[in-house]
C-alpha cells in the first residue's frame, strides 16, 4: 500500500475511534486538554501564540483555549486558508467570536478585513492533527497547509499538539515533507522529541 493510501485509511480509522468515544470520556479528556495547554513548554513565555478554531465533529473544542490565550494577555493569532496559494495566512484575533467567519470547509477563520500578521511574529504554535505517534509526527487532513507553515516558522518556535487518547497510533507513515513536532500531549501524558 502506498503511503498516501495508508494515510487515508488511518484518517478514517482515527475519525471512527474519536467519534466512538463516550460523551463522558470525551468531556473529561477535553477538560484536561484545556488545563494542559498552559503547562506546555514555551507557552507561558510566548507573547504571540498561533492557535486554531475547531470545526469538525472529531476535533476537540478549542474555543476555551482561544479565550484562555486572550485572558492570559497573549497576542492570539489564527490561520485562514489561502486556497489559491496553498498556504495559511495568519491574523490577530482580539474578539471571539466576532473576529471569525465561516471559511474553507466551514472552518471558523479570521475575517478578511483583519490585518495579516507575518509568520516571523509567531512565538509558539498549537498544531492540529488527526493522529499522532511517539516520534512526534502527526497526520493532518491531507492538504499539507500546516507542514508548509511549520517550515516558515523561526527555528526556535515551539511546535506542539494536543490530542485525545484515541488519536494515538503506534507509528505513522512519514513522507519527506512531514514535519516533526516538539511534543504531543493528551489528558494523561506528554511525549517530547529532543
Amino acid at each position: 500500500m502506498e503511503i498516501r493510501d495508508a494515510k487515508r485509511a488511518l484518517r478514517d480509522e482515527i475519525r471512527g475511534r474519536i467519534l466512538a468515544m463516550s460523551a463522558d470520556d470525551r468531556a473529561r479528556e477535553e477538560s484536561a486538554l484545556n488545563d494542559r495547554l498552559t503547562c506546555l513548554p514555551g507557552f507561558r513565555e510566548a507573547t504571540s501564540v498561533l492557535l486554531y478554531a475547531s470545526a469538525f465533529p472529531e476535533e476537540f473544542d478549542t474555543g476555551p483555549m482561544l479565550r484562555l490565550a486572550l485572558e492570559r494577555g497573549k497576542r492570539l493569532l489564527c490561520p485562514r486558508v489561502v486556497k489559491a496559494e496553498g498556504r495559511l495566512a495568519l491574523y490577530e484575533i482580539c474578539r471571539i467570536p466576532d473576529d471569525f467567519v465561516r471559511g474553507t470547509l466551514g472552518i471558523p477563520e479570521p475575517r478578511r478585513d483583519l490585518p495579516e500578521v507575518d509568520v516571523t511574529q509567531v512565538d509558539w504554535v498549537l498544531v492540529p492533527g488527526l493522529g499522532f505517534d511517539d516520534c512526534c509526527y502527526r497526520i493532518g487532513r491531507g492538504a499539507g497547509h500546516y507542514d508548509r507553515l511549520l517550515t516558515r516558522l523561526r527555528a526556535e518556535v515551539p511546535r506542539w499538539s494536543l490530542c485525545l487518547t484515541s488519536q494515538w497510533v503506534s507509528a505513522l507513515p512519514v513522507e519527506s515533507h512531514d514535519q516533526r513536532l516538539d511534543g504531543v500531549a493528551d489528558a494523561d501524558r506528554i511525549v517530547t522529541w529532543s
